[in-house]
C-alpha cells in the first residue's frame, strides 16, 4: 500500500512538470515521429536531421529503431500535435514522456523487487531512485529516454541473476536497441557467464540476442536503409571536439580538455581523439576480466557503463541514468565503507547537478509557458548557473569515483566477490 502512495506521489510530480516543460530533443522527436508516419520503414533515408519538417536542422536519428517505434505510439496517441523552432504543444510533450515516465515507476518496483532485505529497506532505496533529481529532470523535463534503456538492462540483470538466461539476454538485446552505448555494460555483464554456462546454451543465449537485433533493424534495412541505418546505428558518435556548454559536459577529461582551450588558449582538441581507442581497450579488457573472474552481472554491468562515463570523450546528463539504479542497487547490498562512499558520490553527484543548473529555462524554452513552474523550482534551488569551473570540477569528480568503481570491480578479486555476494 505504502509503495504505491510513493509510486502515484512520484507519478504526479512527473505528470505534473511533462506538459509545461521541454528540451529541444522533444520537439525533435515529434519531428522524427512525423517522418517515420510519412516514410514508413524507409524512415532512415530522411533520418539525417535536414528535412523541413523537423524543428531543428542538422540534428539527425542517431539511434536504433526502438525509440522511433515508441514515438510512433505516442503521435497516435497525439495525432493533431505540433512541434517547430518556438513551440511544441502539451499533447505531444505528455504523449512523448509517459512510456519514460513509466519506465521510470518500473525502475524504482524492479528495484524493490530485486533487493534483498527488509521491507523498510528495499523501499528506502526505491525511493532514493524514485525521487531522485535526475531521474524527475530526464523524463519528465528534458524529455530524454534513457530510463527506457536502464529499466531494460535492469531486467536483463535480474533474469539472470535468477538464472533466466535466455530472457537476460532478451532484455539486453532490447535495452541495446534502445540506446547503443548499454552495449557496454551488457557485454560485460554477459561475459561473466563465459565459465559459467554449457557452450553450446551460451552460444545459443548469443545467436538470441543476434537475432532480436537482427528481426527488429531488418525490416530497415530491406528498404534501402543499409548504409544509412548502419551510419546512424553503428556509428552515432561525433567527431571528438571541444564540449560545449560545459553546463552540460560530463565527461571529466572532455570538460578539463575543452576548458583548458577556452581559458588558456591551449590547443588540446588533439587529445580528445584518445579516448575513444582507450575506451576501446578498457571495454575489452574488462570484457576479459569478466569472463575469466569471478565477478557477478551487477557488478559487470555497472563496471561496464562506468568506464563509458569516465573514459569517453562525450558523457551527456541522460547518459548517467544507467548507472544510477545499478548504484543504487549496489549501495543497498555493499558492507565495505569504501564502496559505500564511492557508490553514494555517484548517486549523488547527478541529483548536486540540479542545483548547479537553471532548470526553471525548460519552463520557459518552448510554448506554453506557465509562470507557476518556474516559482515552484526557484523556491527548490533549481535556478543558479555557477562558473565553468564548478561544471569541470563536477565532470572531473565523477570520472574518478567512475574509474575508481570500475577498477575495483574488474581488478579486486576478492573485494569483486563480496561487493554484492548475498542470497537473495
Amino acid at each position: 500500500m505504502l509503495t504505491g502512495v510513493f509510486l502515484i506521489g512520484a507519478g504526479w510530480i512527473r505528470l505534473w512538470a511533462a506538459p509545461i516543460s521541454a528540451g529541444p530533443d522533444v520537439g525533435q522527436f515529434w519531428g522524427f515521429a512525423k517522418l517515420f508516419e510519412i516514410h514508413g520503414l524507409e524512415f532512415y533515408q530522411s533520418a539525417d536531421g535536414y528535412d523541413p519538417i523537423l524543428p531543428v536542422q542538422g540534428w539527425g536519428f542517431v539511434y536504433p529503431p526502438i525509440w522511433l517505434l515508441i514515438c510512433r505510439v505516442a503521435l497516435l496517441c497525439a495525432p493533431g500535435s505540433t512541434a517547430t523552432s518556438e513551440m511544441v504543444d502539451s499533447g505531444w510533450r505528455v504523449a512523448m514522456k509517459t512510456p519514460i515516465i513509466a519506465a521510470d515507476l518500473a525502475i524504482s518496483a524492479l528495484l524493490i523487487q530485486a533487493i534483498p532485505g527488509s521491507r523498510v529497506k528495499k523501499l528506502f532505496f526505491g525511493l532514493i531512485w524514485l525521487f531522485h533529481p535526475a531521474a524527475w529532470y530526464n523524463s519528465a523535463v528534458f524529455g530524454q529516454f534513457d530510463a527506457i534503456a536502464a529499466a531494460l538492462l535492469l531486467v536483463s540483470v535480474m533474469m539472470l541473476l535468477r538464472g533466466r538466461d535466455r530472457w537476460g539476454f532478451v532484455f539486453a538485446g532490447l535495452a541495446i536497441l534502445t540506446k547503443q552505448h548499454v552495449a557496454i555494460p551488457a557485454l560485460l555483464m554477459l561475459a561473466t557467464l563465459g565459465k559459467k554456462m554449457e557452450k553450446r546454451r551460451l552460444l545459443a543465449d548469443c545467436a538470441m540476442l543476434a537475432g532480436i537485433f537482427i528481426a527488429v533493424s531488418l525490416p530497415f534495412i530491406f528498404h534501402g536503409n543499409l548504409i544509412n541505418y548502419g551510419r546512424a546505428v553503428l556509428f552515432p558518435a561525433q567527431y571528438p571536439t571541444y564540449q560545449l556548454p560545459l553546463v552540460f559536459t560530463f565527461s571529466g577529461s572532455g570538460a578539463l580538455l575543452t576548458y583548458l582551450h577556452e581559458t588558456f588558449l591551449w590547443d588540446t582538441e588533439r587529445f580528445l581523439a584518445l579516448n575513444a581507442p582507450l575506451l576501446i581497450a578498457s571495454v575489452i579488457a574488462g570484457t576479459i576480466l569478466c569472463y575469466v573472474k569471478k565477478i557477478r552481472p551487477e557488478q559487470a554491468a555497472l563496471a561496464g557503463i562506468l568506464l563509458f562515463t569516465g573514459i569517453f570523450y562525450r558523457v551527456n546528463y541522460q547518459y548517467l541514468i544507467i548507472y544510477i539504479p545499478l548504484a543504487i542497487m549496489a549501495l543497498a547490498i555493499s558492507t565495505r565503507w569504501w564502496e559505500r562512499g564511492l557508490l553514494t558520490g555517484l548517486t549523488v553527484i547527478p541529483a548536486v547537478w540540479m542545483w548547479l543548473f537553471d532548470t526553471t529555462f525548460w519552463f520557459r524554452y518552448l510554448a506554453p509557458r506557465i509562470p507557476e513552474g518556474p516559482q515552484i523550482l526557484e523556491k527548490i534551488g533549481f535556478n543558479h548557473y555557477p562558473p565553468d569551473q564548478v561544471y569541470v570540477s563536477l565532470a572531473i569528480i565523477l570520472m574518478v569515483f567512475s574509474l575508481t568503481y570500475a577498477t575495483a570491480v574488474l581488478c579486486k578479486r576478492s573485494e569483486a566477490n563480496s561487493i554484492l555476494d548475498t542470497n537473495r
